[in-house]
């Protein structure tokens, strides 16, 4: 049986994530962000969210109109629940994150309704990088993921 780069990518990223959590702590607080998606569509990303005390987000994001891998599409809702954990791991000067959460996505050629929400990011004094990663982990046809880098502001 061949192991698809994939399931090891997301499985490094979930031991990575569990060893993190036994380090965490939590900033909490309103979030908005500006982004892009990268590798299977090119849209605009913006998404608001807020953090609560205990590490978990709640956030509700908007991408643009435009090409994907698979067709032409229209703006896409989501609304997502993660849970956010920061080590003191120190990485190119910011604090780095990890997410693992689920969201609802409303509209997308490349994947279904429900979905994982993956994340690793770099986290300094008012803002914060992220790469992301919507994906049904093979529930729902088409699973092609969503992918995309955004820069989010702490308030």
């Amino acid at each position: 049986m061949k192991i698809k780069p994939t399931v090891v990518a997301v499985a490094v990223f979930i031991v990575l994530l569990v060893l993190a959590a036994f380090n965490a702590s939590a900033e909490p607080g309103f979030r908005t962000s500006l982004g892009y998606t990268v590798a299977n569509s090119h849209t605009p990303w913006g998404e608001f969210g807020y953090e609560f005390q205990n590490g978990w987000e709640l956030a509700g994001s908007v991408s643009g109109a435009g090409d994907t891998a698979r067709s032409p599409q229209g703006e896409v809702s989501t609304a997502s629940w993660s849970r956010i954990v920061r080590p003191d791991w120190w990485l190119l000067g910011g604090r780095n994150y990890y997410r693992l959460g689920v969201a609802y996505v409303d509209g997308s050629s490349l994947i279904g309704n429900s979905n994982f929400r993956l994340g690793i990011g770099l986290e300094y004094r008012v803002f914060q990088i992220e790469y992301f990663h919507y994906s049904s982990a093979g529930i729902h046809q088409p699973n092609t993921g969503i992918d995309g880098i955004q820069l989010r502001f702490t308030y």
